[in-house]
């Protein structure tokens, strides 16, 4: 519940959001906040673990069956092209920039990244179809948290393409 009140909290006015703020979002008092995470920081990593997290096991959670290349990166793309997901894919990198400078989160972000680089490494794909799929899906992100989201008709095509980057012969 905190978590959740301190993700819409970040979402809406950033870092200098309060530990008072994620208390009133989250029907608290600041004291029941600080008795789960001593200080600000300690929220804001929590929050990063917590949104990474989360965005992963959506992820394995659309990993087809079998051993087929490129199983991971279909479920990536789907999670993050198919639906809603492209709202969250850009609200997850405005949140994580917006805590960019907060001791640890750099850290943590990295290795993150580094985590899906190799587990794409590991699902038989060319490193150029890998990194043409994280980028492309991070754009497209990105763009939608400035309110330029692609509309249907570009976010399926999109996903069309970077799927057939992931089938025999890419």
């Amino acid at each position: 519940m905190i978590l959740d009140a301190a993700r819409g909290v970040v979402v809406s006015q950033g870092a200098k959001a309060t530990l008072e703020d994620v208390a009133v979002a989250a029907g608290l008092t600041r004291g029941a906040v600080i008795y789960h995470y001593s200080s600000k920081n300690a929220l804001w990593i929590a929050l990063v673990r917590d949104v990474l997290a989360r965005f992963h096991q959506a992820v394995q959670e659309r990993i087809e069956d079998g051993r087929a290349p490129g199983r991971l990166a279909r479920a990536f793309i789907r999670t993050s092209l198919e639906g809603d997901g492209i709202d969250a894919v850009g609200e997850r990198l405005f949140l994580l920039a917006a805590l960019a400078a907060t001791p640890g989160v750099p850290e943590i972000v990295a290795e993150d990244g580094a985590r899906w680089k190799a587990e794409m490494a590991e699902d038989g794909l060319s490193v150029g179809a890998r990194t043409v799929i994280l980028n492309a899906v991070d754009g497209a992100g990105l763009m939608t948290g400035w309110g330029l989201k692609p509309d249907r008709a570009e976010l399926v095509a999109l996903r069309i393409e970077l799927e057939n980057l992931t089938t025999a012969g890419s």
